[in-house]
């Protein structure tokens, strides 16, 4: 019997977060934690199961990542982009090439970019391609990278296609360009192609932006309702930790000049309560519409745009509570929370909360998603090309 994703996390919990300070120290993900969580099967969930994947729901990826999140937020990051990397490989290439691969090397760290960034251009047996890819997440401690260029035709008339390939990561140069406050171990560098040949077995063309090939529930969804998920899970468990450390925290510190630990200051318990509201409300609702979506899209390939755009909102909406959440602690916790080296048996709050923002600079769960699903409810055209 499979076991669940909680049940093969727990034995990792301890080794991601010791090897999380020094992930964020070097600004780069532990490649010994990213090939312990390809060994538990945790890189591979959104993978058709037809490709020796386990075709996880919107909502059972959301709550792993949420718990990796809890534990440490640059590790989640860094698992949820190589889940949906290898999603992205598993919708465009070639099915035989998929199932081969994958039961070749069912363990393996795929990173990379759905962003067309790169150019192709046709050669006998194959494409060669360059281009330069940012924010490509786990980069460093990847065993392959997914990539994605624009064909170049000749034809002005010719339809847009796309060259969805697959290569190793050591036939890419990775130029170090991550230096952030928040999800700093997360690796996510440029990577450069200068004139690659990528052979046919490895890519995969598609036109116009056209449908992924297996057709389940989550291929069948529009690509901008694939991703938003997930960050509400980075979010959420990002949140969840900080309100975890505030009440360790406020049981034992007493504020200056104060005759009290900061869990008796009124100030801090409404805080606590409203911060834990936000959280709770907000992530119950992203997994109601989780769920809504998902039920919709096993029933028909078509999704209701009153749906989509509940389900982009409920998605910012998460995101930005979660972030408030964690403000208002921080705001609670005084002086404390500003210390890059938390004090002992404690994680920085300043840390989850910059961790907490960079969520929300991804283009899904950014605060104008909420615009577009204003348009849609006032029956107004998204003007969005994802929607």
């Amino acid at each position: 019997m499979l076991r669940t994703h909680a049940e093969r996390l727990a034995p990792l919990a301890e080794h991601i977060s010791a090897a999380g300070p020094g992930a964020d120290a070097n600004r780069r993900p532990s490649t010994d934690v990213m090939q312990a969580l390809g060994r538990a099967g945790l890189l591979r969930l959104i993978v058709p199961p037809q490709y020796g994947g386990e075709g996880a729901t919107s909502s059972e990826f959301l709550r792993f990542v949420e718990s990796v999140a809890r534990i440490h937020g640059s590790t989640a990051w860094t698992a949820m982009t190589c889940n949906e990397e290898a999603g992205i490989a598993s919708a465009y290439l070639e099915p035989d090439t998929m199932r081969r691969l994958f039961v070749d090397e069912p363990h393996q760290v795929i990173a990379g970019s759905g962003n067309p960034k790169g150019r192709a251009r046709r050669t006998e047996g194959g494409w060669v391609v360059s281009g330069r890819w940012d924010f490509v997440s786990g980069c460093t401690a990847a065993d392959r990278l997914v990539l994605t260029a624009r064909v170049i035709d000749a034809s002005r008339d010719a339809p847009i296609r796309l060259c969805f390939f697959l290569i190793r990561a050591e036939q890419a140069t990775i130029e170090d360009t991550w230096n952030t406050l928040g999800l700093r171990g997360t690796g996510s560098n440029d990577v450069v192609l200068d004139e690659l040949f990528v052979s046919d077995e490895w890519c995969g063309i598609i036109e116009n932006y056209g449908l992924p090939r297996p057709d389940t529930p989550f291929y069948r969804l529009p690509s901008g309702l694939r991703f938003p998920f997930p960050k509400v899970g980075v979010a959420a468990g990002l949140a969840r930790s900080a309100l975890d450390e505030f009440v360790a925290l406020a049981e034992g510190k007493r504020p200056h000049q104060a005759r009290s630990v900061l869990a008796e200051r009124p100030s801090a318990q409404i805080a606590l309560a409203e911060a834990e509201a936000k959280l709770s409300s907000s992530r119950a609702w992203a997994l109601e519409m989780a769920d809504e979506l998902w039920a919709a899209a096993a029933a028909s390939p078509l999704i209701d745009p009153l749906l989509h755009a509940r389900c982009r909102l409920a998605c910012s909406h998460a995101v930005a509570s979660s972030i408030a959440a964690i403000e208002a602690v921080v705001t609670e916790t005084g002086a404390s929370a500003n210390f890059v080296a938390a004090p002992e048996d404690h994680r920085s709050m300043g840390q989850l909360l910059s961790d907490a923002r960079a969520v929300a600079g991804h283009f899904t769960v950014g605060a104008y998603q909420k615009a577009i699903a204003g348009r849609i409810l006032l029956g107004l055209e998204p003007n969005d090309p994802q929607f």
